[in-house]
């Protein structure tokens, strides 16, 4: 061999080569190169035994189970239907939607009128209490009365009639009792209502007439106006 050239690598050079090639592919595939996060890759799947940081988005085209906890520290969106079959621990004070802080809004109502006229016929509206209805809320359960107290100032006995209106309508008949000449008679009539659709105000009144003739105006005739309202949304 001359000075300069290069030392034969020998016949068996190319087994030896190959033999080390194959060695690296067996490694290689016996080594689990994501042993270190605790990603196992399997047929069909893949098993995370570790954490995970996710700091862009995350899409999640398919059912996803979790059997352990979760903690979700930002803002969480669902735009499909969510079922909780178990128990939902929420501290005080955190759910800022009205609809959960404040599903019901209670409220009365209060109205009188007295020294008045009655007239014979249809009952006829004599006092109304106006109810202004809460921002965000479309319905109301109502529980009404109409009282009235009256002296008969005819010379025969005769009858009044009362009824209980919310927003105009008649939970069932007026009330009807008869008072004798010169004497002072009491009468009320109740009434319910789930009303719906609500906006801006809606009313609840009395109204009031006498049986076979007028009564004048006198300081005994007194009609009260009294509700318990319960606005839902």
């Amino acid at each position: 061999m001359q000075p300069g050239q290069f030392a034969p690598r020998g016949e068996d050079y190319l087994i030896r080569r190959l033999q080390e090639l194959e060695a690296r592919v067996a490694r290689n595939e016996a080594a689990n190169v994501f042993g270190l996060t605790g990603i196992k890759p399997k047929d069909g799947g893949t098993d995370l035994d570790g954490f995970v940081n996710i700091n862009g988005p995350l899409s999640v085209n398919g059912d996803a189970e979790i059997n352990g906890p979760i903690e979700v520290n930002g803002d969480s969106t669902f735009n499909g239907a969510m079922s909780i079959t178990g128990a939902l621990n929420l501290p005080a004070g955190i759910i800022g939607n009205d609809a959960l802080t404040n599903p019901l809004s209670p409220q009365t109502a209060h109205a009188d009128v007295a020294n008045f006229a009655l007239a014979t016929g249809a009952n006829a509206e004599m006092v109304r209490a106006t109810v202004t209805v809460p921002a965000g809320y479309t319905q109301a359960l109502v529980m009404a009365s109409a009282s009235m107290g009256n002296r008969n100032p005819t010379g025969a006995v005769d009858d009044m009639y009362i009824d209980c209106r919310i927003n105009g309508v008649v939970s069932g008949w007026s009330s009807q009792t008869s008072v004798m000449a010169g004497k002072e008679g009491f009468v009320i009539n109740v009434g319910t209502a789930l009303l719906a659709g609500l906006s801006g105000s809606f009313y609840i009144a009395a109204n009031a007439s006498s049986g076979t003739a007028a009564w004048a105006a006198n300081g005994a005739a007194a009609i009260n106006v009294d509700a318990i309202i319960m606005f839902l949304r």
